[in-house]
């Protein structure tokens, strides 16, 4: 797992398996928003989920691409609108809207589910 860089801006993702989800979780405190995708009611994770974060004046600050059901982001202190839509096999393309405000002492979880395919 590798930590990228957009614009100034840490992220990485992951999730898949035991040893991601322990590599995550201790790197956790590194990074202010936290992000989760999953299927309501059974909780399967979900993966490849495009990831879009926009400030106040919906102006783009990160795009990417989920490579597992865990997202985390390093932003500065500020208000934004995370939009993030499944990809891939599932065909949901069911876009969710989230606004977060973040500060320098806090992080955020957002949790996002969807409803299992027909």
């Amino acid at each position: 797992m590798v930590v990228a860089n957009e614009a100034g801006i840490r992220h990485i993702s992951g999730g898949v398996g035991e040893s991601e989800r322990t590599q995550l979780n201790a790197m956790a405190n590194e990074f202010n928003l936290h992000l989760m995708f999953a299927t309501q009611g059974s909780g399967e994770y979900l993966s490849a989920v495009q990831v879009n974060v926009l400030d106040t004046k919906d102006s783009p600050v990160l795009t990417a691409v989920s490579t597992g059901p865990w997202f985390y982001a390093q932003l500065p202190a500020g208000e934004y609108q995370v939009e993030v839509t499944p990809t891939g096999v599932r065909g949901d393309e069911l876009t969710q809207r989230k606004v977060v405000r973040l500060d320098r002492s806090n992080s955020s979880q957002l949790d996002f589910y969807w409803k299992n395919s027909p």
